[in-house]
């Protein structure tokens, strides 16, 4: 499955992270580190798999561990609706 950016989410730059808010549902997120990478990578052409690798060929860390945090990262912003699945 792939993922893209929600259309209703504002997005705010900070020096430390990046804010993001679900107008629909009030969700707000503040993401950086890897967490904003996997955000920048979310543009609907990825598959969860290819984000894995992409995370894993930028950071020193092991796989399963990456794969774990991207999952579960990709599911708690689809979940709050920052996110929205392409099929």
């Amino acid at each position: 499955m792939r993922f893209r950016k929600a259309e209703r989410v504002l997005v705010q730059d900070s020096s430390d992270a990046l804010l993001l808010l679900a107008l629909d549902g009030g969700m707000y997120f503040s993401l950086d580190g890897v967490g904003r990478r996997v955000w920048d990578l979310c543009d609907g052409t990825r598959s969860v798999e290819q984000l894995v690798d992409a995370i894993f060929a930028e950071y020193d860390a092991p796989r399963e561990v990456i794969d774990a945090d991207v999952r579960e990262l990709v599911g708690q912003l689809a979940e709050e609706r920052l996110l929205a699945p392409i099929a």
